[in-house]
């Protein structure tokens, strides 16, 4: 067949020489809906659609919320027609409401996340159900058989390893943040979408920063938690806590530190560590990691060497840099009644419940104690709520108890700041940008910011902000390759010449070939089909013959087989 100019969207048929179109229609709409973490920060979770594939990003829990409230909307989106569930991490507002996905909804997908955090999955989800047997039953969002049926569910990937699930194309990237966070980025038939999930750019005392992928993306799902904001010096904060920390401890104070059982707490662990061997004085003051599942899961850190930075390896080769002489684990708050001045890791970070509320509550009312808040604040808990100066804060029995001690907050959450964010998109330039896992507020200043950047710089950059269960839907109207294959590949056509041959489409991909070349590409197969058929008539043959040829090609005459017709052919 002739080939037409090329009208948007085109194929490139490509003979490994030159290039020719074929023009397939209209442009495919790419839909992507916030079932969570839309215009907020908590419950991540991403429906991502494009011809006919559907993709989810992460599936987690919101702090400040219990039970079913704290899930996110499944109820919008029929679960059934999801392929696939890419988890980037294992912090619970992106993870924890996998095991509800499995056990009590449609979804039928496969479930992909990285080796690390399938195995620290795993541990942070035990603890969640046992944590849910021991509070209210209408809070308990799923039970023991609904994490051993994900798990069962769960395939690993390693960082850049391809994975293709039915036409969708599946790479992760690391992702800095926590140990086996990544990125994940995805190509369905030629669109490019990376969703970066909780990213950092800038290495730190265990993990490297973020890739870059190879291959811009047209789509970045970005997350805008800290907005316009930018962060100090890695540096810098560490000593503004080390020194904050030395100030509580020498007025004779306790130190609270609230902390993700996993991800920042290591890493604060490894300054601590660090600042005791520097200073003796304070050898006799005892470090607490009051978290059994942070022990365990230390085990998981040493096993995954790889995926640490170089200056950990190095570490390892002498010794377990995970193994610290100044930290004392903590069972229960009774262990610290008869001790003096210390420094305690305690869970959650939001204050919400657990040990760290415990600890919180008990020592607010004394000025000579000190919390610091090194994580983000998520709004609606109560340690968003202390960062606001107030004076005194309701007890977990309804009680008012004043709030004397002192107050800080020195982030290492790491989350992009603005200048990371803004240079890895100046990077990748993409044309389509959709921002979620932030608050309203400062979603619409990065918005703005990033908009008049692209602006200034002579780009053009579409910004989202949706809400949750608010669509963006995007055009895109990319080319599509078609390679020329077999025999027709022999000979590559000049310019202006036809191409004769079938147009294959295999998932997103396609081929032109020869029939002859059909069973050694594709399953398909070529056929003869003969046909003899026997209709009496009185119409002369030459009128018979004349309205064949107006409808066939190929008509010829055969010499009568019987004897009663009057002779000639027919």
């Amino acid at each position: 067949a002739p080939l037409p100019s090329a009208m948007a969207p085109p194929i490139e048929v490509s003979t490994g020489v030159m290039k020719r179109s074929i023009d397939v229609g209209d442009g495919d709409t790419l839909e992507i809906m916030p079932l969570g973490a839309g215009s907020e920060v908590g419950r991540s979770c991403h429906l991502c659609t494009y011809k006919g594939k559907s993709v989810m990003f992460d599936c987690g829990v919101h702090p400040g919320y219990a039970g079913i409230a704290s899930l996110p909307y499944f109820d919008e989106v029929d679960l059934s027609t999801v392929d696939a569930l890419l988890v980037t991490h294992f912090h619970l507002d992106h993870c924890a409401a996998v095991p509800f996905l499995v056990g009590h909804t449609t979804f039928k997908g496969r479930i992909l996340m990285t080796h690390p955090t399938k195995a620290i999955f795993q541990m942070l989800m035990a603890d969640f159900v046992k944590l849910n047997k021991t509070t209210d039953a209408g809070e308990a969002i799923f039970g023991e058989s609904d994490l051993k049926a994900s798990m069962e569910r769960i395939e690993v990937i390693d960082f850049h390893q391809e994975v293709d699930i039915d036409g969708i194309k599946v790479t992760p990237y690391r992702a800095g943040h926590v140990l086996g966070a990544c990125m994940f980025y995805i190509d369905i038939g030629g669109l490019r979408v990376l969703y970066t999930g909780d990213y950092s750019r800038t290495p730190d005392r265990h993990l490297p920063g973020a890739d870059l992928p190879p291959i811009p993306p047209h789509v970045v799902i970005c997350e805008a938690t800290y907005g316009v904001s930018p962060h100090s010096p890695r540096e810098e904060r560490e000593r503004r806590f080390t020194d904050r920390v030395h100030q509580i401890l020498n007025r004779g104070g306790k130190v609270l530190l609230p902390v993700v059982a996993l991800g920042r707490a290591q890493e604060l662990l490894l300054i601590l560590e660090d600042y005791w061997v520097k200073h003796p004085e304070l050898h006799g003051v005892p470090i607490y990691q009051a978290s059994a599942l942070a022990r365990r899961a230390m085990t998981v850190y040493q096993t995954y060497i790889n995926v640490l930075n170089g200056d950990m390896k190095a570490a390892f080769e002498e010794a377990n840099p995970f193994v610290f002489r100044h930290v004392n684990h903590l069972a229960h708050a009774g262990g610290l009644d008869d001790v003096g001045p210390c420094v305690v890791l305690a869970t959650p970070s939001m204050l919400q419940s657990g040990l760290s509320r415990e600890l919180f509550e008990s020592w607010c009312g004394d000025p000579i104690n000190g919390v610091i808040i090194a994580d983000f604040a998520v709004q609606g808990t109560l340690a968003r709520e202390i960062l606001s100066d107030c004076k005194s804060i309701t007890s977990r029995t309804g009680g008012d108890l004043p709030l004397r001690m002192s107050v800080d907050a020195i982030s290492f959450s790491a989350h992009a700041d603005y200048p990371q964010t803004q240079q890895f998109l100046d990077a990748m330039a993409p044309a389509h940008v959709v921002l979620v896992h932030g608050e309203a507020g400062e979603m619409g200043r990065l918005r703005r910011a990033l908009e008049g950047k692209a602006a200034a710089d002579g780009k053009k950059m579409s910004v989202y902000t949706p809400k949750n269960c608010q669509a963006v839907e995007i055009k895109h109207s990319g080319s599509k390759v078609a390679k020329v294959m077999g025999v027709l590949a022999e000979h590559p056509p000049a310019v202006g010449t036809h191409v004769r041959g079938l147009l294959v489409q295999k998932d997103f991909g396609h081929m032109l070939l020869a029939p002859c070349d059909l069973p050694a590409y594709t399953k398909l197969r070529t056929a003869a089909v003969s046909q003899r058929q026997m209709v009496p008539t009185s119409v002369p043959l030459t009128n018979i013959r004349f309205a064949l040829e107006a409808l066939f090609e190929g008509i010829h005459n055969v010499t009568t087989l019987s004897g009663d017709c009057k002779g000639g052919e027919g």
